[in-house]
């Protein structure tokens, strides 16, 4: 009899149910060579959207370095960290509170004695200066960077120096409008625009883009959440992503007046000529209604305020301005995945509808 040996990598997901979190989850558990726990605030579902059993889970707030290190107890062996957590107060997202997170999280870690060798850190395109308006493009990883505030800069590095204390190897990702489902995390793209076009057709009207003229003709791009799973696994492995920063996107950029009628096919409505709107105020009395579809279309039953963020939607349907940001720098390293975004998006919406999310 062949007895078997649990895997020797074991990865710490960090914030294990966002839309970025919850890729990685899912394309790990597929990988015989890796195991997985994650860790949050929030307790975690029992099974992933498609249906696998969730992976072990660690409920802990790490605002707090003593409770970290007590949750941690039983993560002696973790090998690898991927860290995508993150607070937010408001619509926004402080400098403190989030570089607390990654440096309780290495700091539990040392203290219960984990041999880590290798941190991912998730970034975004907010390095670039994307959400103050119009900046260099194709933003490249060695432009300098923005005045802050902003927590990227911090927690990069925090990370830097805990791992020349520590002696651990890093990556930092840097992807931008992340694409793909989750549980409860509002903080989505595509939660929100798949409940904007649910509640447009259940109302009878066409899929009518809502953001301002300038962003339905600007490039825009995108990041498919299972091209950045892959990617933060092969920079856990590589020996070109020590000590790096990359960009990762699907690899082209896209126009919302070109990608919109293939979304409102997806949902087998009609598209219609934009119209600006602010859909944190246009979706403020949907509730009502879309407590009424659960019903209707016998859906998993997502709280209306936990479907989708509003403002968040509204920030990125009404930039005005190109967003591109150069992959050049991660081919060259060897990572090649990538995906055309239309597919991207059409794939995705085929996810929801079919696990029942969305109608």
């Amino acid at each position: 009899m062949v007895t078997q040996h649990p895997p020797s990598r074991h990865l710490l997901v960090v914030g294990g149910y966002g839309v970025i979190g919850t890729g990685i989850v899912g394309h790990g558990l597929a990988l015989p060579n890796w195991r997985i726990t994650t860790v949050g605030r929030s307790r975690a579902p029992e099974r992933l959207l498609d249906g696998r059993p969730t992976p072990r889970h660690v409920q802990a707030d790490l605002s707090r370095l003593e409770q970290a290190s007590d949750a941690f107890t039983s993560l002696s062996d973790v090998t690898a960290m991927v860290f995508t957590a993150f607070v937010a107060e408001g619509h926004t997202t402080p400098v403190a509170p989030n570089v607390a997170l990654l440096a309780n999280a290495l700091d539990a870690l040392k203290h219960v004695g984990a041999p880590l060798s290798r941190v991912v850190l998730m970034g975004g395109g907010k390095s670039y200066g994307a959400h103050l308006g119009s900046y260099k493009t194709p933003a490249k990883e060695r432009d300098p960077r923005i005045m802050g505030p902003i927590f990227y800069n911090d927690q990069e590095d925090t990370l830097w120096q805990r791992a020349a204390r520590d002696g651990f190897g890093w990556t930092v990702l840097r992807p931008d409008g992340v694409i793909g489902p989750n549980f409860g995390s509002p903080m989505n793209m595509l939660m929100g625009l798949a409940a904007f076009a649910a509640v447009s057709k259940e109302l009878r009207v066409p899929l009518r883009f809502p953001g301002s003229l300038g962003a339905w003709q600007a490039l825009h791009q995108a990041t498919d959440a299972d091209v950045l799973a892959q990617a933060a696994f092969w920079a856990l492995e590589s020996e070109a992503a020590l000590g790096e920063v990359f960009n990762v996107t699907n690899g082209d950029n896209f126009r919302w007046q070109h990608l919109w009628p293939d979304i409102a096919a997806a949902f087998d409505m009609p598209a219609a000529a934009p119209q600006p709107m602010r859909l944190m105020e246009q979706m403020a009395d949907k509730g009502p209604l879309w407590a009424s579809m659960v019903r209707k279309y016998d859906l998993r039953d997502t709280p209306w305020d936990r479907l989708a963020s509003w403002p968040f939607v509204d920030g990125w349907l009404h930039i005005g301005n190109d967003m591109v940001q150069s992959t050049t720098k991660i081919r060259h390293a060897g990572f090649n995945g990538c995906i055309d975004s239309h597919d991207s998006f059409v794939a995705a919406i085929a996810r929801l509808r079919a696990q029942k999310i969305v109608p």
